[in-house]
């Protein structure tokens, strides 16, 4: 049976050195052998050769995102589960706190979990290449004082060209996120769609759009733009530059010891 685990931690949460040596002890005490990771890259690279039985992340969700999006856009596949401890505020990715690891890693062990699989979007570029997003990709104004003017198009049919600080193209995960504070809505996590909300908008007509998970969203900025991945800012887009966000062909596997109820979890941690 596979022994192994990985532990991808970001250092720089509070208290994040007492967590890690209590994670790296529970796994011990529970016979696994647990590998720590500073690097995303570095971990996803080491499990090409010998793939762990799951990731264990240790942070908050950007710490998900960054591990997630380190490896997918740098030719990794995130193919092992992941196990969030929630170090941070939100921690919607996260399956427990540290103080329930012990508990949650038994459950694993011993086969008493399932998988939540998560979808993701990818962005495509002609003459740069393709990029993926757990949660969203974001078009952005250039400056503070400035205006971003975006044309967007679902499937061929035009929504217009959007004027004001930018827009949030989310997968269903990425709901919560971003796009729920510009005022779109809370998708179901069972049902896979692609969402469209603009950023304070300069006209009350350009409402949050949901579209098919299947659709092709093409975007044309008409301003310089900036292009953000899961709150990392990716590249400056040129005036005139056109892009499409669709379904990637790439997921990630989240282990859920217990039932989740998204509704219960918004109610309590953004508050």
């Amino acid at each position: 049976m596979n022994d192994k685990i990985h532990i991808f931690a970001n250092m720089t949460k509070p208290g994040s050195a007492e967590a890690l040596e209590r994670a790296e002890s529970v796994a011990a005490e529970l016979g696994l052998r647990a590998k720590t990771y500073l690097s995303a890259i570095d971990m996803f690279a080491a499990g090409s050769e010998e793939p762990p039985r799951c990731i264990v992340t240790l942070g908050g969700d950007g710490t998900v995102l960054r591990a997630v999006s380190a490896a997918v856009n740098n030719g990794f596949s995130v193919d092992v589960p992941i196990l969030g401890i929630n170090l941070g505020k939100i921690g919607f990715f996260s399956e427990t706190d540290i103080d329930g690891f012990k508990s949650a890693l038994k459950s694993f062990i011993a086969g008493d979990y399932r998988i939540e699989e998560a979808s993701m979007l990818k962005a495509v570029i002609d003459d740069v290449g393709e990029f993926h997003c757990l949660n969203d990709f974001m078009v952005a104004k250039k400056g503070f004082s400035s205006v971003s003017h975006v044309e967007v198009s679902v499937d061929g049919f035009s929504m217009g060209v959007i004027h004001g600080d930018g827009i949030v193209f989310s997968s269903s995960t990425g709901s919560t996120g971003y796009s729920i504070s510009a005022g779109g809505p809370v998708v179901a996590p069972n049902l896979d769609v692609i969402l469209v909300t603009p950023i304070c908008p300069h006209s009350l007509t350009a409402r949050p759009v949901v579209a098919s998970f299947d659709s092709t969203v093409r975007v044309t900025a008409k301003s310089e733009c900036v292009l953000h991945s899961d709150g990392v800012q990716l590249m400056t887009i040129p005036e005139k530059t056109t892009f499409t966000v669709r379904k990637s062909e790439q997921t990630v596997k989240f282990i859920r010891i217990g039932e989740r109820n998204i509704f219960r979890l918004i109610r309590d941690k953004l508050v």
